[in-house]
């Protein structure tokens, strides 16, 4: 995930200029998409919309998803015993490092969310991720293809769920 943000962050900086058209905000997104105007599309992982939520009538459309490889056996097992001696667990950045992450890009992205907008009928999209970056980026690439692209401003978890929008999750 950090490598992700670093990734989206450099290459904001890069990018002087965003090419989509504006940042909106959780109000004007729903609205947007209440009218027909918009389908609002969430960029995180199929992990992060199952289990901490979506706001109402996002698209799942992961721009991004990471696979997970496990090391040897007996690091693992070398991990559980290392929790039983402490008697305590080791904490999530610990246990990533038993597990070979490799992030990979949706290579169905453009294309699923052209198709997600021909199905809804219509020509703008809105794209969320947890805080923007993701989002922005999304929007961006959208936008070099031609489509007219939305972020959301500050994501789900301080836009969207921070205005008291509609949404289900933990």
């Amino acid at each position: 995930m950090k490598k992700i943000l670093l990734i989206l962050l450099a290459c904001g900086i890069l990018s002087a200029e965003d090419l989509y058209e504006a940042d909106v905000s959780a109000a004007e997104a729903h609205e947007m998409q209440k009218k027909g105007e918009a389908i609002i599309v969430d960029v995180r992982t199929t992990l992060e919309y199952i289990y901490t939520g979506h706001g109402e009538g996002f698209i799942n459309i992961p721009a991004y998803e990471w696979t997970y490889v496990p090391k040897s056996i007996e690091e693992r097992v070398k991990s559980s015993e290392y929790e039983l001696k402490t008697n305590k667990p080791k904490g999530h950045i610990e246990v990533q490092k038993l597990y070979d992450a490799k992030e990979v890009f949706n290579k169905n992205f453009v294309s699923d969310v052209m198709k997600a907008m021909k199905l809804r009928n219509t020509d703008a999209v809105i794209l969320v991720c947890r805080s923007g970056p993701r989002s922005k980026a999304a929007a961006n690439l959208l936008a070099k293809e031609g489509i007219k692209a939305y972020n959301l401003e500050d994501g789900f978890m301080f836009g969207w769920k921070e205005s008291k929008m509609p949404w289900d999750g933990y």
